[in-house]
């Protein structure tokens, strides 16, 4: 598939099959995420891979829009050591790795851990999974197959966002 069509045909999917991605699937999109910009190639990203129904289950109560990923097959946490620009290094990552998914068949959604005035749902996160404490947690990445078809998305026109100065 191209790039281009990948980009247009990522959704977030929050509802998931029954299916169960494999691991080898899981670690491609990891694999492609390593290769996302960082400050400095710090590359100071962490992803650990829950497949444990019942810590799936306690992470879907981290905050009121992660109730969905109660049925994710799988769910990936997304980590960092705390640099001056972990949150852009690890966006950049994260979009690598939904991209990846979404070349294979897989639906995400990005449920944003971090929160810039509390870290109470970093460490709620931390103590479910035991992450050490030098970590910030940035966000839970909901992962499976699809169970319907996205419906397509309104997208602004591109003269509507774009100016030229």
């Amino acid at each position: 598939m191209e790039l281009n069509d990948v980009i247009r045909k990522r959704r977030s999917i929050r509802v998931y099959s029954e299916e169960i991605p494999s691991m080898e699937e899981v670690k491609k999109c990891i694999d492609a995420a390593r290769f996302a910009p960082s400050a400095h190639n710090s590359q100071p990203w962490k992803f650990f891979v829950v497949r444990d129904k019942e810590k799936i289950k306690m992470l879907s109560k981290t905050q009121k829009y992660s109730v969905f990923l109660e049925n994710a097959p799988v769910v990936v946490v997304v980590a960092s050591r705390e640099t001056n620009h972990f949150l852009e290094d690890c966006s950049c990552a994260i979009m690598l790795f939904m991209l990846k998914a979404a070349e294979l068949g897989l639906g995400t959604c990005w449920n944003a851990v971090y929160h810039p005035k509390t870290r109470e749902r970093e460490e709620y996160v931390k103590r479910i999974l035991g992450i050490p404490e030098e970590y910030r947690i940035v966000a839970n990445i909901g992962v499976g197959y699809p169970a319907e078809k996205p419906e397509e998305k309104e997208i602004k026109p591109l003269e509507e966002i774009m100016e030229v100065i």
